[in-house]
C-alpha cells in the first residue's frame, strides 16, 4: 500500500540547516515532541546572516515543484521565487517562518512537503487560513516509521507565550467539532490542486489525501509547529564570552533542564484544546535575540535591498 520513498524527493541540502543550529534536547512525552534549538555563534554574536542563507537557498525549492525546477532551471526558480515574498513588510509577514518550517521538516523529519499555501492564494482565498505546508512521510511511532501526513504551522513573534497561543489556536481549526470536517477537507483538496511533487505512483499520494481511502486512514496526523520568539537570554552571554566555545557552552549551561519547563508549559496549554491531544504534535522551539532581525535580514537576502515602507516614502 506504502512503497513511495518520500525522502527520496527532497532536493535542498538537510545538512545546511544543521550546520547553523546546535540542538539542546529532544524530548518525548507521549504524543508531544519537543525539539529545542539554538543558533551557533558567530564568535560572541548569535547572528542570524547564516540561516538566512540557508533559507534563500532552498527558497527555489519552497516554491517550485522538482519537474518545473528541472525543466526552467534553478536559476529561474530562484529568481522568480522572490516574487512570492515581500508583499508585506517583515514583521508582519508570516512567509519566513513558513520557509523555515519547510526547510526543519524535510531535514530532520525527512517528510517531504508536497503542497502549500502560497501558490494557491488566487485560488482559494481562505486557504491563508490554512495551515503552513502539508507533507507526507514517515513519522517515528514508538521507535518505528509509521506513515504519516503532516499540516505544518509557524509562528515567529515576540514571546513564547503568544507563539504557542497563536499556534494552538490555528491548529485547532482542523480538530473543533464545529469546523473540523470543512477545514480540513479543504486543506486536502488544495493540496491534491497545488501537488508540487513528481512521482510514478500518482495514485498513493492521493490516496493518502483522499479521506473515504484505506491508505489515508491508516496514517498518522502530525503537527510540525515552529515557535520561534524574541528572548533577552543571551544578550549578557554575548557581552560576558571571549571565545565561540566559551559562548557556546554558557548557552547550553543556560538551557538545562529548560525541557521540563516548556513541556509542562505546552501540556498545561494543550488541556484547552482536547480534540488537539488525539493527534502528534512535533514542536520546533528556536528562541533569539530579535524576530524583527531575523524577517528583515530574510527580506534583505531575497531582494537584495533593505525593507523600505512605501507610506512612508510616499
Amino acid at each position: 500500500m506504502f512503497t513511495e520513498d518520500w525522502a527520496q524527493h527532497i532536493k535542498i541540502d538537510r545538512g545546511q540547516i544543521l550546520d547553523q543550529l546546535n540542538q539542546h534536547f529532544f524530548s518525548i512525552s507521549d504524543k508531544l515532541a519537543l525539539r529545542f534549538y539554538t543558533l551557533k555563534p558567530s564568535g560572541t554574536r548569535l547572528m542570524v546572516n547564516g540561516i538566512c542563507e540557508v533559507l534563500h537557498d532552498a527558497l527555489a525549492y519552497y516554491v517550485y515543484g522538482e519537474a518545473e525546477i528541472a525543466k526552467k532551471g534553478e536559476m529561474w526558480a530562484g529568481l522568480n521565487a522572490k516574487s512570492f515574498f515581500g508583499q508585506k513588510q517583515p514583521q508582519t509577514d508570516g512567509k519566513y517562518g513558513e520557509l523555515l518550517l519547510f526547510v526543519l521538516v524535510e531535514s530532520i523529519l525527512a517528510c517531504k512537503m508536497i503542497a502549500h499555501k502560497i501558490r494557491s492564494l488566487s485560488n482559494y482565498s481562505d486557504q491563508v487560513k490554512g495551515g503552513d505546508g502539508i507533507f507526507i512521510g514517515n513519522y517515528e511511532v514508538g521507535g518505528t516509521p509509521h506513515p504519516a501526513y503532516l499540516i505544518g504551522e509557524s509562528k515567529v513573534t515576540s514571546t513564547f507565550s503568544d507563539a504557542l497561543s497563536e499556534a494552538l489556536i490555528s491548529i485547532n481549526r482542523f480538530h473543533d467539532l464545529r469546523s473540523k470536517a470543512d477545514f480540513l477537507d479543504n486543506e486536502l483538496i488544495v493540496a491534491k490542486e497545488f501537488i508540487k511533487v513528481t512521482i510514478d505512483n500518482i495514485d498513493e499520494l492521493y490516496d493518502r489525501l483522499t479521506p473515504t481511502s484505506d491508505a489515508f486512514k491508516r496514517q498518522v496526523l502530525v503537527h510540525p509547529i515552529l515557535l520561534m520568539y524574541t528572548t533577552t537570554s543571551f544578550g549578557k552571554l554575548e557581552r560576558e564570552s571571549h571565545t565561540y566555545e566559551e559562548l557556546e557552552k554558557a548557552i547550553a549551561d543556560k538551557v538545562i533542564g529548560k525541557d521540563k519547563v516548556l513541556v509542562r508549559k505546552i501540556t498545561e496549554k494543550l488541556k484547552e484544546y482536547p480534540e488537539v491531544e488525539k493527534v502528534f504534535l512535533d514542536f520546533f522551539i528556536l528562541p533569539c535575540n530579535s524576530v524583527d532581525d531575523f524577517r528583515n535580514s530574510m527580506y534583505q537576502k531575497i531582494h537584495g535591498v533593505p525593507y523600505s515602507n512605501p507610506q512612508k516614502n510616499g
